[in-house]
């Protein structure tokens, strides 16, 4: 079942994308940090939220199962 689910998250570009802006939020908040030193910013904190939280939103939804109303 785990083998089957990341081939589908590898051949579905949403979550590609997604996984890429999580990523792309942890290494800015690493590299903000590591560059100024200011580990405890609530503005760094706030643009890597956002990234991390869309990006998981992005993967829940781009890995959810399709569904067809029988209406």
């Amino acid at each position: 079942m785990r083998e089957n689910m990341i081939q589908e998250t590898i051949r579905n570009p949403k979550a590609i994308v997604s996984l890429l802006t999580v990523i792309a939020g942890i290494i800015f908040y690493l590299v903000w940090n590591i560059t100024y030193g200011a580990w405890a910013d609530i503005g760094i904190y706030s643009v890597t939220i956002v990234l991390v939280c869309l990006g998981v939103a992005g993967w829940l939804v781009a890995t959810m199962p399709d569904t067809e109303d029988a209406r």
